[in-house]
C-alpha cells in the first residue's frame, strides 16, 4: 500500500475513536506497514509517559484544607428528611409495617362479611317471565297459574314450575311423565 495514515489518524486509532471500517482499514495496513507501526509506537510511548507524569505529580489537598472541609461535613445540621428517616428506622418502620399487613390481611373479610352481596331474587325473574307471557299475544295458549305468588320477598319458598314443566304433569295421579 502506497499511503500511510497520519498521526492523528493513529492517535484516533489508539483511543478507539475510528468507526469500524476504519478501525479495521488501519488494523490491517498497521500490519504490513512498517513506518506506521513505527509511528503508533512511537505514540503509545508518548501517551504511555503523559500517564505516568501525571500520576507522579498528583498533588494532595494540605491538610489544613482536608481538616476543614471534614469540619464543615460533620458540623452540617441535617435536613428535615434527614431527621425524619433517622425517627423511622427500621425499629419503627418493620413492626408498623407488619401491623398494616396484619390488619389488611384479617380486615378484609370482616369488611366484605358486613355487606350482603348483590343479587336479585329469583321470584322477580319468575314474576317478569310470568308477565311477559300473559301479555305476548303469540305465546303459549294456557298460561298456567302456578306462576302467581303472593309473597314478593326473598326468602319465599313457592315452588315454582314453568310451562315446559306443566305440560309434562298427569292430571289424574299428579305424577311426572
Amino acid at each position: 500500500m502506497n499511503t500511510h495514515y497520519d498521526r492523528n489518524t493513529l492517535i484516533d486509532y489508539l483511543h478507539g475513536s475510528l468507526g469500524p471500517e476504519a478501525d479495521a482499514a488501519v488494523f490491517a495496513h498497521l500490519a504490513t506497514c512498517a513506518a506506521c507501526h513505527a509511528a503508533r509506537n512511537e505514540e503509545t510511548a508518548i501517551a504511555d509517559a503523559l500517564r505516568a507524569m501525571a500520576r507522579a505529580t498528583e498533588l494532595e489537598l494540605p491538610s489544613m484544607v482536608k481538616a476543614r472541609v471534614w469540619d464543615v461535613v460533620r458540623h452540617a445540621k441535617p435536613t428535615f428528611l434527614e431527621r425524619l428517616r433517622s425517627h423511622w428506622g427500621p425499629a419503627i418502620a418493620v413492626p408498623l409495617a407488619a401491623a398494616l399487613a396484619l390488619a389488611a390481611y384479617f380486615g378484609t373479610p370482616i369488611v366484605r362479611s358486613q355487606s350482603t352481596p348483590p343479587g336479585v331474587a329469583a321470584s322477580y325473574y319468575l314474576d317478569e317471565h310470568n308477565a311477559e307471557a300473559t301479555q305476548n299475544p303469540l305465546g303459549p295458549s294456557l298460561v298456567p297459574a302456578i306462576y302467581t305468588t303472593t309473597d314478593t320477598s326473598a326468602s319465599t319458598t313457592a315452588s315454582y314450575i314453568d310451562t315446559a314443566d306443566a305440560a309434562t304433569l298427569d292430571s289424574a295421579d299428579g305424577a311426572v311423565r
